[in-house]
């Protein structure tokens, strides 16, 4: 039970994973479209987060 358990939840991280850097992605490419209509609160509010988590998904990442 306990290992059916482990599998189910490494199952639903791998899932979150993937929808975050889907969002992410989304959110990069729209901010690079059209930055006038794609404000920090306008893609906040299109996909359900806070304009700070744009803030911190928008920020340049560091080459290393």
């Amino acid at each position: 039970m306990a290992r059916q358990l482990h599998h189910q939840a490494q199952d639903a991280l791998e899932v979150a994973a993937r929808y975050r850097d889907q969002r992410d992605d989304l959110v990069r490419r729209l901010r690079a479209e059209d930055p006038q209509r794609w404000s920090y609160s306008a893609l906040a509010k299109a996909v359900g987060c806070s304009p700070e988590l744009i803030a911190v998904i928008l920020k340049p990442r560091k080459k290393g």
